[in-house]
């Protein structure tokens, strides 16, 4: 069993691999079993963990307490799993598959986690109101830390959500970008020779100008710390100011190269379009402003990747950043007037409005000021942690089923990868496997809680077959032979829908 939970979970072999691998030691095992012993592993596991919590609560105690970041993620209409991190050591200390973030689910995961952990320190949280007013219930006197990338996030998402739309479609609406799509995709196989090797360059370099430009709507937007179509704008003016020089000096050497001028009087359409232009000068320094935010929060444009300041921050010297910064932003405002100076008191007034959440001194239990992590970039590394060793077992298709079903128990499971869990955690567990097998039955039978199922799906896609067979099943108390009519209407369940 733990020789498959390893190789499964740890090093996200697929099912068929680890019964090749078990193969060649003589063991004969099928997938089915596998799977059974994969999952009994993650139960055995998350017991073991919660035989550690009282070590666990006293390593906290020693660091002055739980710094708690909470946070929930799952594809859209699907459960959230839901997770409890400890800022200091990066501990998962307990997760659980929801419904919804609902309040109600919420409070009673708090509830569960007060009990084993009692209260923490300062609880990081992202922009849900859910979340907010569950930890006000169950730790009422736990100062809350907005995250930081939420916070921004959600800034970008405020003054862009109109203005970008409009800016977006004043673009797609010359539909210039869609003929350049054409002319990058025909084929130019001209045979290069010496009297027409700069011609030949020339369209080559048309089509690198043209993928420059377009490239950058076919890659995956983070939305709102990417912006596409301002940087297609940006890269657009740029190459435009490069087709010039080269036009200039087609003219000055009397070479004319169809295909060049093409492409300039295709973004003449764009660059000169007054409307755009103005568009696209506002869409600027409203990122300008919006990019001076996120650097002095110190975000990254993914939670998940690099790039955020993962150190602990000090609330005092970031607020005073913060506040010299919108101070600047303002100023601009007003000197601009109209709708920047619309977006200048949207983002001062924003970060007044959370500057008490934004900027939380944290004390520790003896009353030292503490610096702490403010945004969730450990739990967004742990869920991604979790979908891609899942992906890696199962593939694209089947993961987020799996994360449903799994997605709590292998975010304990993650903490194997945390060097201080291992080290001071599991430091009295001299042998593993024994300690797996001691496990009781009533221990896995509470850990499997944490399982759910995948998602529903109709045993009966017709809705005019479904009403027949509910019929049905009524005449089969009618009969004489109830087992043997009840056992034939079953049969009909397995028919193809």
């Amino acid at each position: 069993m733990i020789a498959v939970g390893l190789l499964r979970w740890y090093f996200n072999y697929q099912r068929e691999e680890v019964q090749t691998i078990l193969s060649a030691r003589g063991i004969s095992i099928s997938t089915g079993e596998i799977s059974n012993l994969s999952e009994e592993f993650l139960l055995r596991f998350y017991a073991l963990h919660k035989r550690h919590i009282l070590k666990i609560r006293k390593l906290f105690e020693k660091n002055g307490g739980v710094r708690l970041h909470l946070d929930g993620t799952g594809e859209a209409g699907n459960a959230i799993v839901f997770m409890a991190k400890e800022g200091k050591t990066r501990i998962t200390m307990d997760a659980q598959i929801m419904p919804t973030e609902s309040k109600k689910y919420i409070i009673s995961f708090l509830k569960n986690l007060k009990a084993l952990f009692g209260y923490p320190i300062v609880a990081v949280r992202d922009m849900s109101k859910q979340i907010r007013d569950a930890v006000i219930e169950v730790f009422p006197n736990t100062p809350q830390q907005i995250c930081h990338y939420h916070f921004v996030k959600n800034i970008g998402k405020l003054i862009f959500k109109k203005r970008y739309a409009e800016f977006r479609m004043s673009i797609v609406n010359l539909k210039i970008l869609s003929k350049l799509k054409r002319i990058r995709d025909e084929d130019i196989r001209d045979i290069i020779t010496e009297e027409d090797i700069l011609v030949s360059a020339e369209k080559k370099w048309v089509t690198l100008a043209i993928e420059h430009i377009l490239v950058v709507r076919e890659k995956s937007s983070s939305y709102p710390f990417t912006l596409p179509y301002l940087e297609i704008m940006n890269r657009t003016k740029n190459i435009q100011s490069m087709t010039k020089t080269i036009l200039k000096w087609n003219n000055n050497h009397n070479l004319v190269v169809k295909e060049v001028n093409g492409l300039s009087k295709q973004l003449d359409k764009i660059i000169g379009d007054k409307d755009i232009d103005l568009e696209h000068l506002l869409i600027q320094k409203m990122w300008e402003w919006f990019e001076k935010i996120r650097k002095v929060l110190r975000i990254g444009r993914n939670l998940s990747k690099n790039g955020s300041n993962n150190k602990p921050t000090n609330a005092k010297q970031i607020k005073q950043k913060i506040n010299a910064t919108l101070r600047e932003i303002k100023k601009e405002g007003t000197k601009q007037g109209g709708e920047l100076l619309k977006v200048a008191t949207q983002i001062t007034n924003n970060c007044k409005k959370h500057s008490k959440e934004l900027f939380v001194e944290v004390k520790d239990k003896s009353g030292s000021i503490v610096e702490i992590m403010r945004d969730n970039n450990i739990e967004e590394r742990s869920h991604r942690w979790s979908r891609m060793h899942i992906r890696r077992r199962t593939g694209r298709n089947r993961t987020t089923n799996e994360m449903t079903k799994y997605g709590a128990l292998l975010s304990i499971f993650s903490n194997m990868e945390n060097e201080i869990y291992v080290k001071k955690i599991f430091s009295d567990v001299k042998d593993f496997v024994r300690e797996i097998q001691n496990i009781t039955q009533k221990e896995i039978s509470d850990a499997r809680k944490l399982i759910r199922p995948f998602a529903h799906k109709n045993i009966i896609h017709s809705d005019e077959k479904r009403g027949d067979l509910l019929k049905e099943f009524i005449r089969v108390f009618d009969k004489k032979h109830v087992n043997n009519s009840a056992k034939k209407w079953l049969t009909k369940l397995k028919l193809p829908n």
